[in-house]
């Protein structure tokens, strides 16, 4: 087992393991350089859908995805993510992670982490980038610290309640009643949150999801977001990653944002699986 740095932004691969056949002792290890490097790789894993559930299950109990289309026949743990189509239809979520955000934090609790396992690849294109939201809040003028820590954002899965986002087209009918059904509340969160084990504050909020903040006139709430989506990605904050057949990557939301980068040729398929571990309320 090698551990092996990515980035100067964030991110570390480990080589040299089988997840199916993990000790204690490996486990510990996986644990600590997740919380040094928020993203870690696995490469050149083979694994069924029991497989990847049982080593999830190491990071804490999973998260079944709210939208229930797309999760794997008799694993509803596993959620699919896909290009690929059958009778027309996408079998898998298509458009997921199309503009930075933080995964599940439209829920009461969002999620702790998600591992993406990645079945097929393109030769090019469908890439992922990660922003070190540690970072994000460090570098943040003392002012504009001061003047978040106590301010909580409105999250939500609805994009049609979300005028930084758009409806896929193949989405479009019936979208403002099926996301109504899907998810009707909004979650209220820190705008910086405290991770629970590193004790270390990160911006929480995103384009995707963050619709508005609690107490300040919508005017004065949108330039304040803007302001903070302006500078949660730059590019310094950011690591870049470009898949390989068997990758499996770990990643903490509770200090993260990330995109996907999409640009993939027509006709070449982008199939993933990935599970999801529970995480707590922010604070």
């Amino acid at each position: 087992m090698q551990i092996n740095r990515l980035s100067d932004a964030l991110g570390a691969e480990i080589t040299g393991i089988n997840v199916t056949k993990v000790s204690a002792g490996e486990i510990e290890a996986i644990l600590d350089a997740f919380y040094e490097h928020q993203v870690i790789v696995f490469r050149d894993q083979t694994l069924t859908p029991e497989q990847h559930i049982a080593f999830s299950a190491h990071f804490g109990p999973h998260e079944i995805h709210i939208s229930k289309k797309f999760l794997l026949e008799d694993h509803p743990e596993v959620l699919v993510l896909s290009n690929r189509k059958a009778n027309g239809e996408y079998i898998g979520v298509e458009n997921a992670g199309d503009y930075w955000h933080s995964d599940l934090s439209y829920m009461d609790k969002p999620s702790l982490g998600s591992l993406l396992y990645a079945l097929e690849v393109p030769p090019e294109g469908g890439d992922t980038e990660w922003a070190n939201q540690y970072t994000a809040y460090e570098t943040l003028p003392e002012e504009t610290k001061k003047r978040i820590d106590e301010l909580k954002a409105r999250h939500t899965f609805n994009r049609t309640r979300n005028p930084r986002v758009h409806v896929p087209d193949h989405a479009k009918k019936g979208a403002v009643e099926r996301y109504a059904k899907v998810s009707p509340d909004d979650a209220l969160h820190p705008v910086v949150r405290t991770h629970p084990v590193t004790g270390r504050k990160a911006l929480f909020v995103s384009p995707r999801f963050t619709i508005g903040i609690e107490g300040l006139p919508e005017e004065e709430a949108q330039e304040l977001l803007d302001e903070l989506f302006d500078h949660m990605a730059k590019p310094e904050f950011v690591y870049h990653h470009k898949w390989r057949l068997g990758d499996l990557l770990l990643w903490d939301n509770r200090c993260l944002a990330h995109l996907a980068c999409r640009g993939i040729p027509e006709g070449q398929i982008r199939h993933m699986h990935r599970t999801t571990v529970s995480g707590d309320i922010p604070f």
